[in-house]
């Protein structure tokens, strides 16, 4: 019992946090710090910091950023909230597919027709259905119905996607997801590129 009441003051207090960030967002009081920072670095920090989580589910990482991509100015650790969140939903969601070959893969590029910075996080897990699509970045929306956790681990608070789409809105960018149910998820991160 005070197992279970420790695991969830944690996760109460979690999400009381994530409350208050997502309110202060949503009014605009968001500081940003932002520093010209090298994305090859900023990226395989995260794989790193997600390594066991992905061997333990037997997910291949991969990370592909364009050669003209060295790096782009903003707040760090702002957008390290951004991807961990990502990546760790997609890697969370693949690892209940049943596919032989379970893959999350970001591929940071520049399209120069749009003047946007794209990065792509892209899982090969179960999707979120046609109808949860419009509603992901709604604060507390929870896609149960196909986008379930794995045995043994809570579920978030629902809060995390609209923190995502507050921080990248702050740099002036917009996040957008594309699904098809058990076959792919992507969340595609646009932001503005200055030369």
């Amino acid at each position: 019992m005070a197992k279970i009441i420790g695991e969830e003051s944690i996760r109460m207090n979690r999400m009381v946090n994530e409350m208050l960030d997502s309110s202060r967002m949503e009014a605009g009081f968001i500081n940003l710090i932002k520093l010209d920072v090298q994305l090859d670095d900023f990226f395989n920090k995260l794989f790193t910091r997600f390594a066991t989580m992905s061997e333990k589910n037997n997910i291949e990482m991969k990370l592909t950023i364009d050669a003209n991509l060295d790096s782009y100015y903003m707040d760090e650790d702002k957008m390290n909230q951004v991807f961990v969140n990502l990546i760790n939903n997609a890697i969370r969601h693949t690892s209940l597919s049943d596919k032989e070959h379970k893959k999350v893969e970001i591929w940071v590029h520049l399209d120069r027709i749009m003047d946007e910075v794209l990065i792509e996080v892209k899982d090969n897990g179960t999707g979120i259905s046609e109808e949860d699509v419009p509603y992901v970045f709604d604060r507390f929306y929870k896609a149960d119905k196909s986008r379930t956790v794995m045995k043994g681990n809570k579920t978030g608070t629902g809060i995390g996607l609209s923190i995502v789409k507050n921080i990248i809105e702050a740099h002036g960018g917009f996040v957008e997801v594309k699904s098809v149910v058990h076959e792919h998820t992507a969340f595609i991160v646009h932001l503005p590129y200055i030369d």
